[in-house]
């Protein structure tokens, strides 16, 4: 994608602000130190030139091996982690993208933002995984290959949590945790700062449930249907369940920025409406 890509969409936008990142002096500076004790990235002038060159290997040729595989070993640095993650993030892209438009249109009822927050999500737990970094061959092939099975699998649990929904309209749509206001500001609060959660999906949820404001008149503020507007809210909750159930170390600091464009993107086009 890189500079090729006309699309507006979140991943996109999220694209351009690493390409930025990336490009600033404090970065480009790290990168050429980093470089300079690694035989393999030695050619490679600055992060976006790396970038291009694996872009250019389409992410599965057997020449992206060695690069992937030093980027990954030299995740867990604390120092250089940031720029890494940033990096590993944007040879992904294109693919966090097509699976997104893929999923997107097999599963229409389901978000295209919500999609792409999944896929970044898997995206991050598979770089950070030993057995990754135990591969020596088709690193960036099995890594698409994992997120695109995440995906579609993660869509036909939500689309069928959508269905059932809509059969039993009756059945109540609530957070199910045995807490008070406070300890549900604050798991709220750890959610969202975790990148679990978004500040535009808190907003949607407050309103919805807590707030008692209608689906219809969510579904004017966003221009999403009524419907739409009550399957988002279902996904959140089951997600914040899941989180209550199984809480999570927390994930990397770029996905909160992912999420934090997405929910300034959404305050913009409501104050469109």
């Amino acid at each position: 994608m890189m500079t090729k890509s006309r699309c507006d969409c979140l991943i996109c936008r999220l694209e351009t602000s690493l390409i930025a990142e990336l490009s600033d002096d404090g970065n480009r500076e790290q990168f050429r130190l980093f470089t300079l004790a690694s035989p393999s990235l030695t050619t490679f002038p600055s992060p976006l030139d790396l970038i291009r060159k694996l872009h250019d290997f389409n992410n599965h040729a057997a020449n992206s091996d060695e690069i992937l595989l030093e980027l990954l070993r030299q995740n867990s640095d604390g120092l250089l982690r940031p720029m890494l993650q940033r990096l590993l993030l944007l040879v992904f892209v294109p693919t966090v993208h097509r699976t997104t438009s893929q999923v997107a249109a097999t599963f229409p009822s389901l978000a295209r933002d919500d999609i792409a927050q999944h896929l970044f999500i898997v995206l991050l737990e598979i770089l950070d995984s030993n057995e990754m970094l135990s591969r020596h061959s088709h690193v960036a092939f099995t890594i698409s290959r994992k997120m695109r099975r995440s995906a579609f699998r993660w869509a036909i649990r939500e689309s069928r949590g959508c269905r059932e929904d809509e059969t039993n309209s009756a059945r109540p749509l609530a957070i199910e945790l045995e807490t008070d206001d406070e300890a549900l500001r604050e798991f709220l609060d750890s959610c969202q700062e975790r990148g679990r959660l978004s500040a535009e999906e808190r907003q949607l949820l407050t309103q919805f449930k807590l707030e008692g404001v209608s689906g219809p008149e969510l579904s004017l503020r966003s221009g999403q249907s009524a419907v739409a507007v009550r399957h988002r809210v279902q996904r959140i909750v089951s997600r914040l369940r899941r989180i209550a159930r199984a809480p999570v170390r927390g994930s990397p600091e770029q996905l909160n920025l992912f999420f934090q464009k997405a929910s300034r993107s959404h305050d913009a086009s409501s104050d469109r409406l």
